[in-house]
This record gives structure tokens, C-alpha cells and sequence, in this order.
């Protein structure tokens, strides 16, 4: 079974898709904050990764500190630690930190799967790598879209779209 990290804070509201999911073969492994995920990516590898921008910061005293000033910094949109973890992930492998070290993540296996998803993070998102056909608005997502791009995901090379 591949297994697949999915970080999003209103897992349970999204039983249709992880259903089909599982129902094809994949386990899913459900994060509700940043904390959570960065632990479940210490610990173990994954086949693919799907990521929800808007999530909690969890116990992580950094993340939480972050999300205050986040919310400080602009009240009318909730902060997407998502993003940020994305973005710390970025930095840390374009530096090779010891910590970049720890992890086998792959930006390319990244599926976005939120209700955040502008043109201009998804022009950031694309500088990680993440391809931007495996950018998904939640609310505008079929149940069909979300298992394809896993299974792309999930190959060792990605099937580029056009």
C-alpha cells in the first residue's frame, strides 16, 4: 500500500475523498497542524503529500508564534501555515540544513488540495516544484480529479500534464 501524508485541520469533512483513496490502495496518514506533519515527516517516508495552506500550528511553540504574527500582520485572512511549512521546507533544502537531511520529501509528489490557491501561490508553489496541474481548489474539486493526481504523484516520474 503507498502510504500518503495528509495534512489538513478538517480532515473529517473530507471522508468521500479519503474513502476513495483508501478504497484504491492508498493508507492515509491525516496531520492536522504543521507540529504534526513535520513530526510524521521525520519519522517515516512518504509516497505523496497532500496539503491543505489553511491548518493549525499545532503544539510547536514557533508555529504558534508565527501564526500571531501572521494574524497581527493582516486580520482579514487566516494565516496559511501550510504555505509556510512549504516555504521552511524550500529553505531548508536550498540551504541542506541537517534538518533537510532528515527528510525524504519531494516537492513534485506535493498535491494542494485547499480553498486558498491564487495565482500568486501558485506561482510560489511552482518555484518549490510542485507542478502546477497538482494545485486543486477544494471547493471546485470533483472526486475523480483528487485520485488521478495521487496516482501521478505516487509514480516515481510523474506523468507531466500539458
Amino acid at each position: 500500500m503507498k502510504k500518503i501524508l495528509w495534512m489538513d485541520d478538517q480532515f473529517e469533512d473530507l471522508f468521500d475523498y479519503a474513502a476513495r483513496l483508501f478504497r484504491t490502495g492508498y493508507l492515509l496518514v491525516p496531520v492536522k497542524s504543521v507540529s504534526e506533519a513535520l513530526e510524521k515527516l521525520e519519522e517515516e517516508k512518504y509516497d505523496a503529500y497532500i496539503f491543505d495552506l489553511k491548518v493549525f500550528p499545532g503544539d510547536n511553540l514557533e508555529w504558534q508564534v508565527m501564526e500571531e504574527r501572521k494574524l497581527n500582520e493582516d486580520t482579514r485572512f487566516a494565516p496559511f501555515l501550510g504555505l509556510e511549512l512549504l516555504r521552511f521546507l524550500h529553505k531548508a533544502k536550498a540551504e541542506n540544513t541537517n534538518l533537510w537531511k532528515k527528510f525524504e520529501f519531494d516537492f513534485k509528489k506535493v498535491i494542494i488540495f485547499s480553498v486558498a490557491s491564487d495565482k500568486c501561490i501558485c506561482e510560489e508553489l511552482g518555484t518549490f516544484g510542485i507542478p502546477y496541474y497538482q494545485v486543486l481548489n477544494k471547493s471546485l474539486s470533483d472526486l475523480d480529479t483528487l485520485p488521478e493526481l495521487v496516482e501521478s504523484a505516487t509514480n516515481d516520474y510523474p506523468e507531466e500534464k500539458v
